[in-house]
């Protein structure tokens, strides 16, 4: 009897260490259930496959000498270090330079990595186009009388580039415009230029702010002003406005390296 006992002692001890070394082994994985644990934010959750890191952020230029850079696009974002918000237009997308050669040599070795790209259809002419808001407290942009940009241009009929700069006249920082007449500003002054691109390759353009016509005379005080004078933010908003050739025609030309400057 006693050596019946001892075998059904031994064998018992036999299978509970062999159940312990199967488990013991990590021969499969704990079934997932619908409970979030410490480990996954979300039930189910994987590790994400990894992705290309994003192009790390570069502060826009400040004020400096005799120039001032409004954006070149090298953070490879529309949002960063400065936000570009969109309107209208289909394309308007930071893209990299390494396609885009040509023109003035000189230009297209400097441009930088990336550069806006616009491109659309037009209804009735009109595009569509891209702005920013460039005022910060204690700038003073009043020094500079010359707006330089580079463009690529992919032809004749690449399209026009309207520029807007708005400044602040009733001293509140923010630009009031009315959406029954075209988001026309109510209170601030419009100046523009446009830039008929009708070439290939890159160009450099040196735009004299004498040259900016007022576009809404009679709102604000029809005077350029730039300067934070009183409670005014000067300089607050820069637009960039695509005009098709045609009626119904497109719009493609990249834009860089936005700067004022002192000639």
């Amino acid at each position: 009897m006693k050596r019946i006992i001892l075998t059904l002692v031994v064998l018992i001890a036999l299978v509970l260490g062999l159940t312990y070394t199967v488990s013991g082994m990590g021969g499969g994985s704990p079934e997932k259930t619908g409970v979030v644990d410490e480990y996954n934010e979300y039930p189910g959750s994987e590790t994400p496959a990894a992705t290309e890191p994003a192009p790390a952020a570069v502060a826009p230029t400040i004020s400096s000498g005799s120039s001032h850079i409004i954006s070149d696009f090298e953070s490879g974002s529309l949002k960063s270090p400065q936000e570009w918000w969109t309107f209208d237009i289909k394309t308007a997308a930071v893209v990299p330079n390494t396609a885009y050669t040509g023109g003035d040599s000189e230009v297209a070795e400097n441009v930088g990595r990336y550069s806006l790209q616009l491109k659309g259809d037009a209804a009735n002419w009109y595009v569509g186009g891209v702005g920013t808001y460039v005022a910060k407290e204690g700038q003073d942009l009043s020094k500079y009388d010359t707006l330089i940009v580079d463009i690529y241009g992919n032809g004749e009929s690449s399209g026009t580039l309207k520029i807007e700069l708005l400044d602040d006249d009733n001293g509140n920082w923010q630009i009031e415009q009315d959406p029954k007449k075209a988001y026309a500003p109510t209170s601030d002054d419009k100046l523009t230029t446009e830039i008929l691109v009708d070439w290939q390759g890159w160009q450099r353009l040196a735009i004299p702010l004498a040259d900016f016509v007022d576009a809404n005379p009679g709102v604000g005080d029809d005077i350029w002003n730039p300067n934070q004078a009183g409670d005014s933010g000067g300089l607050l908003q820069i637009q960039l406005v695509c005009i098709a050739p045609a009626q119904v025609g497109k719009v493609n030309f990249n834009v860089d390296n936005i700067t004022l400057t002192k000639e």
